[in-house]
């Protein structure tokens, strides 16, 4: 992502939150307790024992879009939404992406185009409610090229993905609920969580190139944002507004590094007001202000097709930021449990 100039006030550095032990368990199975038990009977909250989990396994190693560890992560992310009840698959784009095998740019190949064509790798997980609209979330789940350094990238990317799949699970849970209770939609509508939820893992936000702009400068393309931008091209423009899979869509929630030990999140410039402060308001124990900040990331082709959204970001906690040190020794599993259950609290209200 990329940053522009607004007003940012220095005053939102500090945190005076506690933050919690990041151990990893090794059954994403077992209770905060260390009991063993049914995942499908545990109360439908955030578990820290699966967001670790799931943590250890993205930052296995580094994955680039068009690598053959981002399409064996791909795998393994569908399958566990799959298991969490999700209509689940991996939607393919084609795409010309910065050819970094070459010369020019640090590699080996010599004489080659400075672009090649590959296929991206989008997740799209579809959870069916009782209203006609849809909620998407999404965030990236690439981690950026570098050459020379073992980048994993678990806050930026690591981070949105984790709290993705986990809500997968809970949401899934809270269907079930629904379920056995027997809400009808003509007595228990309205809400967010009544809307078809889509979770959409975007391949390539990362850029190839160092800088954002890079590819724009040095050979014309747009070398960022490619799983979001190719996402939004399966949105219409209609009478209702702007529909995905026959949905109108009320709201789209677009998250990136949330996950950090000294957490400071921010709803940035651009995103729908009221349906930001409604966020705002339920807030609890995750640290999130709507300072006025702009930020080019994985929300900006939903923008231009005219979606509502709220953009969810860390921009203060910067120094691990596309280094080597962006691993689980950054990251608070308190604070991703704390913003999982705040997006829970934010999708039970009424629309």
């Amino acid at each position: 992502m990329a940053f522009a100039p607004a007003l940012f006030l220095l005053a939102l550095l500090a945190s005076p939150f506690v933050h919690a032990n990041n151990a990893v368990t090794s059954d994403p199975h077992t209770n905060e307790d260390g009991k063993q038990g049914n995942p499908m009977m545990e109360d439908a909250k955030f578990s820290i024992n699966h967001l670790e989990h799931d943590m250890q396994r993205f930052v296995k190693s580094p994955h680039p879009i068009g690598s053959a560890a981002q399409k064996a992560l791909a795998l393994d992310i569908k399958a566990g939404l799959v298991k969490s009840g999700w209509e689940s698959h991996i939607v393919k784009f084609k795409t010309v992406i910065p050819r970094m095998s070459a010369q020019q740019f640090g590699g080996t190949e010599k004489d080659v185009a400075l672009t090649q064509e590959i296929f991206g790798e989008n997740i799209v997980a579809t959870s069916h409610g009782s209203d006609r609209c849809s909620i998407i979330i999404g965030g990236h789940y690439d981690s950026k090229f570098f050459r020379n350094i073992n980048f994993v990238g678990a806050n930026d990317g690591g981070s949105s993905t984790v709290v993705m799949q986990e809500l997968a699970r809970v949401i899934g849970q809270f269907r079930q609920q629904d379920k056995q209770q027997e809400i009808a939609s003509t007595t228990k509508g309205g809400r967010y969580i009544d809307c078809t939820l889509v979770l959409a893992f975007f391949d390539g936000e990362e850029t190839n190139l160092p800088e954002w702009n890079d590819g724009k400068t040095i050979l014309g393309i747009q070398d960022n944002l490619y799983g979001s931008r190719a996402f939004a091209e399966g949105i219409e423009k209609k009478f209702e507004g702007p529909v995905f899979q026959g949905l109108p869509i009320k709201l789209a929630v677009v998250l990136d590094m949330v996950g950090h030990k000294n957490q400071n999140l921010f709803i940035t410039a651009g995103s729908h007001p009221q349906m930001s402060q409604k966020l705002l308001s339920l807030a609890g124990n995750t640290r999130i202000s709507a300072p006025n900040l702009s930020i080019e990331d994985d929300h900006v082709p939903f923008l231009q097709k005219a979606v509502p959204v709220i953009h969810i970001i860390d921009w203060t906690n910067l120094s691990e930021w596309h280094t080597q040190n962006d691993t689980i020794k950054i990251i608070s599993s308190k604070n991703l449990q704390d913003f999982g259950d705040l997006l829970i609290r934010f999708l039970q209200q009424k629309r």
